[in-house]
């Protein structure tokens, strides 16, 4: 941990007064001292890791590094930027006037570097004094180790599930038993046995799916909200719109266990209650479960058997036995050689991998990590068997098996993935974690500028892949092609990062159990204490919110007192009041989401912001912002639904944007576009004034230019003609947005390969014109016809591999004629509530490896073809448990395309 966290910090430090030393030369001799008792620190580390859990007194040296390191790169940052903004490209004049200031500037920066100077004279003399020795010399690199790393690719479902055929059959009979009583099953086991994946297997049974005709999941957890629980059940039983959400939330407890109790009283119901740890949380829900003679059913995980009894006393739970032998060493094949069904191991290393898997203990978790971290080995005896004997030095700790193997997996991982995985600690437990929205989190906090200052966002991404690849991470939701959306971290796993994190104050989270702040904090309830946030000693970097409300007039943010912060993340927090312009005074901030907090406007400071990277206002309502976005010169990212701005909105010069979403079309035509020489996705906001064509010759000759989603304006505007998107040789991505839209473009991108339609109104069959479109391999359609029939002419399609149609409710057929979709890998259909059938022709395609049907009417499903279903090597049937996030997003986005508030 200390090598991790601490090493990584040095040498981002070290790195930034290189990086800043042409503004700081009149101090360089203070400057480069500082940066090379750093580094000399750092060569000592080592050996106190080794020793800390010896020596309290070793602890404390160790964090008193800590603390210098972070305070160095504060002052280096917060006063070189400022004199890198009073002499960067300023002309003699300004340069002459801005003199003094920099002057000050540079004594400042010359006194603190003194104070830092004394205090890591005072470390290395209690460095001698505890005899802590440099154990770098002679030592290998594990950067050696992390190049050698194999790039498998985690963009796939696991498959790997061996042990459970047996148990599903059982637990599906005894949920199909004829007992008109509410009864209620459960599986009982530890942490990591897979008691999640068997309810997964079973929920999804097809059994099940045809006899009960109402179903829900939810994630109960072990920091459950009684009236968060009610509301998720409720908003899976029912059409989502803003009646409902707006209602859910001015109710109370028993004015929702009653609407539950009323959703579910007729019905034949099955409910999965996931991950119950206390017999409380059963009890907050009981009331709302009918027991009225409708065979309903609830399935129940948990690791206290005392839940499922204290829930049903009739009851017998199933005890989730761990892996036999046999099964232990399939699974570890798969995991450690990742050959699938095909696994096989050398017969060298055969013995050395079964006693690896023995020493797992038949627990799915722990034999899935083990194997995610072989996978990283050679294929080597002596690779294998240094895994094995580190296994063993964990045990010898007095750690459970799990726990050894789980603290293994951590220590192998190299540093800046250490600080990855601890990061992801602080989100909540069992929280669906934007894929794209932690990856931009993770380039501001800089961990990787030392390999590439241009690519941030691509080894930040690279650095998840690693994880996924490790399987410290798991998948929790992925695009029709396989790209990964949100991911969550097991709580097992979770448990460990909060636990190495809290061992190094490293980061803090305020819920019923912390009071400390650290440097990273995490807000998933909201403290009493109104001066709790700018009191923090040391000073925050990293502030997350998760689902709070600001409704007390005594609790604000003041940011005078968060100038070191770095990440400030604020979604979907419920201010009573707009960001007030202090947050001009955060210089440093590099990341600031504001996303469904309602806020209609940004404060002029926000230009101050130099160093920002990501901002995210997306809101209902467009946000007002004055003519400073060019200011922002770091910026790579801005996400907006709608930016409105008195006067031309000037964004030329920005070198380092990459997304821009949310600008209108006027303000795009008075800025010379060529000058965004980094943009890759541009969002534009249009009405029925917008010259498409014109638009499109002003954007031609962008060349980094990929992705372009167009979208109406809100109001009673119509969509423009959209003739000219020929010109745009450059996008290969065409995202059309927006209620109103009853034709297709006459022309497209020439090389286009992907096409959202979402939330329009075309009027007739689109797929003759799409089907000639050369060079398309993704199409996406969500409720974006209102047809009753699609049909693929022979040879159509003639690329496309990956096809969605997801909520085209009134599409009762679907038609492919012979030699069509010859490409075809992947098809998702959602939500179609009345379509028939499939069509034959699916059979007869050789290249369809996945069929996804999702939230389907049980007649359908019921209807399916058997020969089709054979022919088709992955055929997933399930109903999404779409969380409220989710869910809140659909009607949010609806309801901007359709124009009103």
């Amino acid at each position: 941990m200390v090598d991790s966290v601490i090493s990584l910090v040095i040498g981002r430090t070290v790195d930034l007064l290189h990086k800043k030393s042409v503004f700081l030369k009149d101090v360089r001799r203070q400057v480069e001292r500082l940066g090379n008792d750093l580094e000399w620190m750092r060569c000592f580390l080592k050996d106190a890791e080794q020793r800390q859990d010896e020596d309290a007194r070793i602890r404390n040296w160790v964090s008193l590094i800590r603390a210098a390191a972070y305070d160095a790169e504060d002052v280096i940052e917060i006063f070189a930027g400022k004199v890198e903004f009073l002499t960067k490209n300023k002309g003699l004049v300004t340069k002459l006037t801005y003199y003094p200031l920099k002057i000050v500037n540079l004594y400042k920066i010359g006194k603190e570097t003194e104070s830092l100077q004394m205090r890591l004279n005072d470390i290395a003399d209690r460095r001698e004094k505890f005899g802590i020795r440099n154990l770098e010399e002679g030592m290998s690199s594990r950067g050696e180790e992390f190049r050698r790393l194999r790039r498998t690719s985690p963009f796939s479902e696991d498959k790997d599930i061996v042990g459970f055929e047996e148990i599903t059959k059982f637990l599906v009979a005894e949920l199909l038993k004829q007992d008109k009583n509410r009864r209620v099953v459960s599986i009982v086991g530890m942490g990591g046995a897979g008691k999640t994946t068997l309810a997964k297997k079973v929920y999804n049974h097809a059994d099940l799916r045809e006899r009960f005709n109402c179903r829900a999941w939810l994630c109960v957890s072990s920091s459950y909200g009684h009236k968060e629980m009610l509301r998720s059940i409720i908003k899976q039983l029912n059409t989502v719109d803003n009646k409902l959400l707006e209602m859910l939330e001015k109710m109370d407890e028993q004015d929702l266990e009653r609407r539950l109790y009323q959703d579910l009283q007729d019905k034949c119901y099955l409910v999965v209650l996931d991950d119950v740890w206390k017999e409380e949380a059963w009890d907050c829900l009981a009331r709302a479960f009918p027991d009225v003679n409708t065979s309903s059913r609830l399935l129940i995980t948990s690791r206290n058997r005392g839940v499922p009894l204290h829930a049903d006393a009739l009851s017998i739970p199933y005890d989730l036995k761990t892996l036999g032998q046999e099964d232990s060493w399939q699974l570890f094949l798969r995991k450690a050689l990742g050959h699938g069904d095909n696994a096989w191991c050398p017969l060298d290393l055969e013995e050395v991998g079964r006693e690896i898997a023995r020493r797992c203990a038949g627990l799915p978790l722990a034999i899935t990590v083990v194997g995610g971290l072989l996978l990283t080995k050679k294929r080597l005896k002596s690779e294998w068997e240094k895994v094995l004997n580190s296994f063993n030095t964990n045990l010898s700790r007095n750690q459970s098996g799990v726990s050894a193997i789980l603290e293994l997996s951590y220590a192998d991982l190299p540093p800046n993935l250490k600080f990855c995985f601890l990061y992801l600690g602080l989100f909540p437990e069992d929280y669906m974690i934007s894929v794209r929205k932690f990856i931009h989190m993770w380039a501001a906090e800089g961990i990787m500028q030392k390999r590439d200052a241009e690519n941030l966002e691509e080894i930040a991404a690279h650095d998840l892949e690693q994880l996924f690849s490790r399987n410290m991470v798991q998948v929790a939701e992925m695009t029709v092609d396989e790209r990964i959306k949100s991911c969550r971290v097991h709580d097992l796993l979770r448990e460990l990062a909060i636990r190495k994190a809290e061992d190094e104050n490293f980061f803090q989270i305020h819920d019923t159990r912390y009071d400390k702040i650290s440097r990273y904090l995490a807000v998933h309830i909201l403290p009493r204490d109104k001066n709790y946030f700018w009191t923090s000693t040391p000073p925050l970097r990293s502030l997350l919110f998760f689902n709070v409300r600001f409704d007390r007039e005594d609790i604000s943010l003041s940011f005078k007192s968060f100038r070191k912060l770095r990440t400030l993340d604020l979604e979907n927090v419920k201010m009573p009041y707009n960001l007030p312009k202090e947050i001009g005074e955060v210089r440093l901030l590099r990341y600031l989401s504001l996303l469904e907090t309602s806020i209609s406007r940004l404060p002029h400071s926000v230009g101050c912001l130099r160093c920002l990277q990501t901002l995210d206002i997306r809101n209902l309502h467009p946000v007002i912002v004055s003519n400073f976005i060019w200011k922002l010169e770091s910026l790579r990212h801005l996400y907006a639904s709608d930016i409105k701005c008195n006067v031309p909105l000037k964004i030329e010069g920005l070198k380092n944007l990459q997304t821009l979403l949310g600008i209108r079309f006027d303000h795009i035509m008075h800025n010379n576009m060529m000058t965004l020489t980094s943009l890759q996705k541009l969002g534009i906001v249009v009405d029925d004034k917008s010259e498409i064509d014109k638009l499109c010759m002003h954007l031609s000759e962008v060349g980094s230019l990929k992705m372009l989603r167009l979208y109406r304006a809100r109001g009673r505007y119509q969509w423009p003609s959209l003739a000219g998107l020929s010109k745009l040789h450059h996008v290969t991505e065409l995202k059309l947005y927006g209620v109103g839209l009853r034709m297709l473009p006459p022309d497209f991108p020439p090389n286009l390969s992907r096409l959202s339609l979402k939330y329009t109104d075309l009027m007739n069959d689109p797929m003759p014109i799409l089907e000639k479109l050369g060079q398309l391999s993704f199409l996406e359609m969500k409720d974006a016809y209102g047809g009753p029939q699609l049909v693929i002419s022979r040879h159509g399609f003639h690329q496309l591999k990956f096809l969605e149609l997801d909520l085209l409710r009134d599409l009762d057929e679907v038609m492919v004629d012979k030699a069509a979709l010859p490409q075809l890998q992947c098809l998702r259909i959602r939500d179609c509530r009345n379509l028939e059938k499939l069509p034959e022709e699916l059979k007869h395609i050789s290249t369809l490896d996945t069929l996804e049907l999702v939230d389907m009417q049980e007649d359908f499903i019921s209807r399916l073809d058997a020969d089709m279903v054979s022919s088709v090597p992955n055929l997933r049937i399930f109903d999404s448990t779409i969380s409220q996030k989710k869910r809140r997003s659909y009607v949010y986005l609806r309801r901007r395309m359709e124009g009103y508030a």
